[in-house]
């Protein structure tokens, strides 16, 4: 398939040390185990870190970036393996809105308070896909969000 947009918005970057930090911390922890000054923990205990370890090593590499392509008959977007496919022509409408802290409360994959699911890796400008059939509208952070728009509304 042909597309005809395609962009990568990326996350803020003191996010991305923020986790890679929680990650290392983890990792620290677990592997003093090894030594002769180990923090003594049981079990359980290192089993959770090590699966928390994953967790945050994922979602580092997952939400790292907003992907969004626009081909001929599909919108896609989404962080990494959390990605959305829309078909264009159940697309009702689309509004260009600016991102509000208050109604997210955060980024990533986020449910808003407007009853919208954000697709969030930075504060900005995007644009509300309305999709027929859905109860829910769909918010997701563009560079470009009136080309987007315009791309959206010609093909579909």
């Amino acid at each position: 398939m042909v597309e005809f947009y395609k962009e990568k918005v990326s996350t803020y970057l003191f996010i991305i040390w923020l986790t890679s930090l929680a990650c290392i911390i983890l990792l620290i922890a677990l592997l003093s185990q090894f030594t002769n000054h180990a923090v003594p923990l049981i079990l359980g205990t290192k089993i959770i870190m090590f699966i928390l370890i994953l967790f945050v090593t994922g979602a580092l590499f997952s939400f790292k970036a907003l992907n969004i392509s626009v081909n001929e008959t599909q919108l896609i977007f989404g962080f990494g393996v959390f990605s959305k496919r829309i078909y264009l022509k159940n697309i009702e409408k689309i509004e260009i809105a600016d991102y509000k802290f208050t109604n997210y409360w955060g980024y990533g994959i986020r449910f808003g308070f407007d009853g919208s699911i954000g697709y969030i890796p930075r504060a900005g400008r995007g644009i509300k896909i309305f999709v027929k059939d859905k109860r829910w509208p769909y918010f997701i952070i563009s560079a470009k969000p009136d080309e987007l728009k315009q791309m959206i509304e010609k093909h579909r």
